[in-house]
């Protein structure tokens, strides 16, 4: 009961606290449109007065050019005071020539001002610093398609009241009490469904059950609620999709990063998944399983990435510790990719993928069956590569190579996967006179858990990755060698 007390002073105080802020709003609201509607109000009368200023010269126009083209001063006088009267102004008459013959002010008598209005009606402002500012509308007088003259009329512009409009505030400020009104009998409503969805949780977890009536409200609610859920979760693995793609990519950038600095060798990752593939297709893995296989192959020499440089290009045999730590890169790359939930298959695969057949491998010493079957293919396919593309003499056949690994067949490698292999290999057979080979004058890269030799001369400096001896490398095409 208590509870309940809480969380409905909870809820009317969420409920107050959204009518005191709309009220605010609405009352700010008001206020504004109180002011501009003053300005509203000046502007709508100006334009008033200047329509009503056209219309009164159109006027004056029309009626007056029978009077002009006849020469009767008189009359046309007249109607000029009628005007001037109901336009509280000036009006000025203008002949075909621009000369004033009749100023109802009496002050431009007899003057030449030349004709503005030609080509229409038009108004103007005149600036004076010693009269108020007045607008000018000019009608052109016109008889049978002839320009006998011209109209002027000339008014004060109507005062600017500005002040305050209390129409326009009352209006909005009405407008903003009934949004206020509907904001809180929804937030109310939705409150309401809120403790109501609370509450079921509440009786679920206890272990209660509720009436027939209240069965029905609680199976809507959940219903209600399941879909938010199922609508977070959609957006939560789409964010998750997008994090994992944008992660992969640098991934494979860093990679490649390494194998344009010879840290690795270069395109071993690519032949590597080609050749899994070629074996994961015929055990019949699943899709999901093929694309993780695929990725990890790509990302084989991921872990080099946290290792010294000058571990990986060192030529002479590494010490305890550098072994140790190139050992280690299988690890590291897993430990990049596990914080992504999507890639920790991935990272499964490389962890393992220096495990041996007979449990002699590191880095927890798996064997057999226990080690993933996708780091078993990984370990397979990376080997035959490196023997045809990281030798110390010359380039090794594929037939070589895999007898090679046939003589590690049950120890180092699953012999099933071997067979595999072989028989992926020779259906189609790679072109031995058609390949870069990386040659390491240290010795035979390995595919076990041991130093892998490189090719550049350590330097002194070991973040200058630039700088290597010129005859550290030779880069192999077929039978040709060209100094790098």
């Amino acid at each position: 009961m208590d509870e309940a007390l809480h969380t409905r002073g909870r809820s009317r105080s969420l409920a107050q606290r959204i009518a005191v802020a709309l009220t605010v709003t609405a009352a700010g609201l008001a206020v504004l449109f109180g002011l501009l509607g003053a300005e509203w109000r000046d502007e709508a009368r100006e334009a008033d007065a200047a329509a009503r200023e056209r219309q009164l010269a159109q006027s004056l126009a029309d009626r007056g050019g029978v009077h002009l083209a006849a020469g009767d001063l008189l009359r046309l006088s007249t109607v000029a005071a009628v005007v001037r009267d109901a336009a509280d102004g000036r009006v000025l008459v203008l002949d075909a020539e621009g000369k004033v013959v009749i100023d109802t002010s009496l002050v431009l008598g007899e003057q030449r001002l030349g004709l503005l209005a030609v080509d229409g009606p038009l108004q103007r402002m005149l600036m004076s610093a010693n009269e108020p500012v007045l607008r000018e509308t000019a009608a052109p007088i016109r008889r049978v398609g002839e320009t006998l003259g011209e109209v002027r009329v000339h008014c004060p512009l109507p005062e600017r009241h500005g002040g305050f409009d209390f129409a326009a505030a009352g209006l909005a400020l009405l407008i903003g009490f009934a949004f206020v009104v509907g904001a809180v009998v929804c937030a109310c409503h939705w409150s309401t469904r809120v403790r109501t969805t609370t509450g079921a949780l509440l009786r679920l977890a206890a272990g209660e059950r509720a009436g027939a009536r209240g069965a029905v409200d609680d199976e809507r609610e959940f219903c209600e609620l399941s879909a938010a859920m199922r609508e977070l979760e959609r957006g939560m693995a789409d964010g998750l999709q997008r994090v994992c793609e944008g992660y992969v990519a640098m991934a494979l950038r860093l990679v490649d990063g390494l194998e344009r600095r010879l840290l690795a060798v270069p395109g071993h990752g690519e032949r590597t998944a080609r050749l899994a593939q070629s074996i994961g297709s015929r055990l019949d893995l699943p899709a999901d399983d093929l694309r993780d296989l695929d990725l990890a192959c790509r990302l084989v020499d991921l872990g080099k990435a946290m290792i010294r440089p000058t571990i990986l290009q060192k030529t002479t045999p590494l010490t305890e510790g550098e072994a140790e730590s190139l050992r280690c890169h299988p690890v590291r790359a897993a430990e990049l990719l596990e914080c992504v939930p999507a890639l920790r298959p991935v990272a499964d695969i490389l962890r393992a993928q220096l495990e041996r057949h007979d449990g002699k491998g590191g880095p927890a010493g798996l064997r057999g069956e226990r080690i993933p079957l996708a780091a078993r293919i990984l370990a397979v396919a990376s080997g035959f590569d490196l023997l045809t593309s990281c030798t110390a003499n010359e380039p090794m056949p594929w037939r070589t190579a895999l007898a090679r690994l046939g003589e590690e067949r049950g120890a180092a490698f699953d012999p099933q996967v071997v067979d595999l292999a072989a028989a992926a290999i020779e259906a189609a057979p790679p072109d031995d006179a058609r390949r870069d080979v990386l040659l390491v004058r240290g010795g035979e890269v390995p595919w076990r858990a041991e130093p892998v030799a490189r090719t550049r001369a350590a330097t002194d400096d070991d973040d200058d990755v630039a700088a290597f001896a010129d005859d550290a490398l030779e880069l192999v095409d077929g039978n040709e060698a060209v100094q790098r």
